[in-house]
């Protein structure tokens, strides 16, 4: 039998996510919305205004690319800079395991060198 403290964490997690699908819903409606308005102004606006609002909109959207490519550059470097990071960690474990190897051969010799006196 499941406990009142079980139920109402059961209750609350399925409230969040309910929660979380309405603000998801009221976003996209709002967004759809706005992009209605526009759409509507643009029908309203006088061939001046149209281009006008075009050039806005270009605008924005230079400024969005803008921002992704020095999103995307800074992603990059610093892919880079982990991929460097993790070049050198594997450089210094191959180092590692040949001085290890080098370490096991010389004991594997220096046995057989005692077996063999």
């Amino acid at each position: 039998m499941r406990s009142a403290h079980e139920i109402a964490g059961a209750f609350d997690r399925a409230g969040l996510g309910l929660a979380g699908i309405a603000a998801t819903m009221i976003e996209d409606r709002r967004t759809l919305q706005a992009e209605r308005d526009e759409e509507q102004a643009l029908r309203n606006a006088s061939a001046a205004q149209r281009a006008v609002y075009a050039v806005e909109r270009q605008r924005r959207d230079l400024m969005a690319a803008q921002q992704e490519v020095v999103r995307a550059r800074a992603e990059a470097a610093a892919l880079r800079n982990e991929n460097a990071r993790l070049r050198d960690e594997l450089a210094r474990m191959r180092s590692r395991a040949l001085e290890a190897e080098g370490r096991l051969v010389r004991l594997g010799k220096a046995a057989a060198a005692r077996r063999a006196a």
